[in-house]
């Protein structure tokens, strides 16, 4: 068989066109020539082919070459047809089964491939009636209905009942859920109380009952101990900054002071000086020696122009000023800004008294009148209450790698915001050491 598969083109005039090759074989497996697909001798035969006409390879039957399919590229065993030998004959009962897979259930009709129960097209109708009987058949009861269910419900292939039954296990549910205390579900209102509330009152009802709230309140407390633990560094100096004022406060002044601005050259337009303890020592508004108050500033403080108008300028108050803060230590929230704002005061003041002797100011990097700059470096300034009360707050800002400075909220008038530095001192010194706790703990 391989000299015919091998002959040369001379002996070709002689050999059945269907027995030749037509093309070379790529390689050869155990001595057998192996084709790409098309190239194998027509009269072969597979295993699947022989099949079909009842044959098979005998026993000791070889291939006769191999041929590759294009579509998975593995190796298919070729056969010569004449060689194989007939299957035996099938039974009457294989015959039955063979007819059955070919024969669709529904229809009756025999396919030449098996159908193994309905064929395609009945397939189709029997899954169209399928999604007709779904479609009206109510998914919770099972009642089936003449009309699909989007025409008999509102809900996901139910029926009306259903979905009415379910709504009312709903709305029972949302109420239970709405007197019933949202950590532990135990429920605090019985219903003839949550109906007589008023809207307003269901809204400012207790939603966890007293154990919870006492749990959550403990777990909260200790997150922030952990917290403060971990920036003790940081809030320790803080707290005990306050601690050192307020167990002197009459040793302590607080100043304030709005402003017609924020520029270098913005006038002072009121100032209050109290001690920590609360006596007012200087309360008063300042005439900016005719500077109009911008309404930008206006609506911060609420300072108007004629406000100011027969009020002292600073020269006349600054003797009183002088007096208040004499032998205190000043705490001043923003501290760079309001001894920015004195020390343009000061300097105007020994302007209009007529010595030119400046200075160069270390921050501005302007030139100041020495004697203003004399004054307050006379005065004991104690640290910015600002960026102390920003360390306690502890509000850390990852780009700017600090605190983030805090408003004072004292309503941007002096007074007020002198007595809001006592307020946010008093804060600071009676916050509880987070150490505390785990000594007393240990103790026991």
């Amino acid at each position: 068989m391989n000299e015919v598969l091998t002959a040369s083109a001379g002996q070709e005039d002689d050999v059945d066109p269907d027995r030749a090759a037509r093309g070379k074989p790529v390689r050869f497996k155990d001595g057998v020539p192996v084709y790409v697909s098309g190239q194998a001798p027509a009269f072969l035969r597979t295993k699947a082919q022989l099949s079909r006409v009842r044959r098979k390879p005998s026993a000791n039957q070889r291939p006769v070459a191999y041929v590759y399919a294009h579509w998975y590229g593995t190796r298919i065993a070729l056969w010569d047809p004449e060689q194989s030998v007939k299957m035996r004959h099938l039974s009457a009962l294989q015959r039955r089964q063979m007819q059955q897979r070919r024969t669709c259930t529904d229809c009756g009709e025999v396919f030449p491939v098996p159908v193994w129960g309905l064929c395609g097209v009945c397939e189709d109708r029997a899954a169209r009636r399928r999604a007709d009987l779904r479609s009206r058949t109510c998914q919770d009861c099972g009642t089936v209905f003449r009309t699909p269910a989007p025409a008999r419900s509102y809900g996901d292939g139910m029926c009306l009942a259903c979905d009415e039954r379910l709504e009312r296990g709903r709305q029972v549910a949302r109420s239970l859920m709405e007197r019933a205390c949202r950590r532990c579900l135990v429920q605090l209102y019985p219903l003839t109380v949550w109906a007589a509330m008023s809207e307003r009152e269901q809204a400012m009802a207790d939603w966890h009952c007293t154990p919870c709230d006492q749990e959550i309140e403990q777990e909260r407390a200790e997150a922030q101990r952990r917290a403060d633990r971990a920036r003790w560094d940081d809030l320790g100096p803080t707290i005990a900054w306050a601690q050192k004022i307020l167990a002197d406060p009459d040793a302590y002044a607080v100043l304030d002071t709005e402003t017609t601005g924020l520029t270098a050259t913005s006038r002072i337009v009121e100032i209050a000086v109290t001690t920590v303890s609360g006596t007012v020592l200087l309360d008063t508004l300042l005439n900016p020696g005719g500077e109009p108050i911008p309404a930008e500033a206006t609506a911060i403080h609420g300072i108007t122009d004629a406000m100011v108008e027969d009020a002292p300028t600073f020269s006349e108050i600054l003797p009183r000023l002088t007096e208040a803060l004499a032998g205190r230590r000043i705490v001043i929230y923003n501290r760079d800004y309001d001894t920015g704002r004195l020390l343009w005061e000061l300097h105007l003041h020994h302007l209009a008294l007529g010595t030119v002797d400046f200075t160069k100011h270390p921050r501005y990097g302007s030139h100041r009148h020495a004697a203003a700059q004399a004054w307050l470096d006379a005065q004991e300034w104690e640290e910015c209450a600002m960026e102390q009360y920003a360390a306690f707050y502890g509000d850390w800002h990852d780009y700017f790698g600090s605190y983030i400075w805090q408003k004072l909220r004292g309503g941007h008038r002096a007074l007020g915001d002198t007595r809001a530095v006592i307020r946010r001192l008093e804060e600071m010194a009676a916050y509880p050491n987070p150490f505390v706790h785990m000594e007393e703990a240990a103790a026991a």
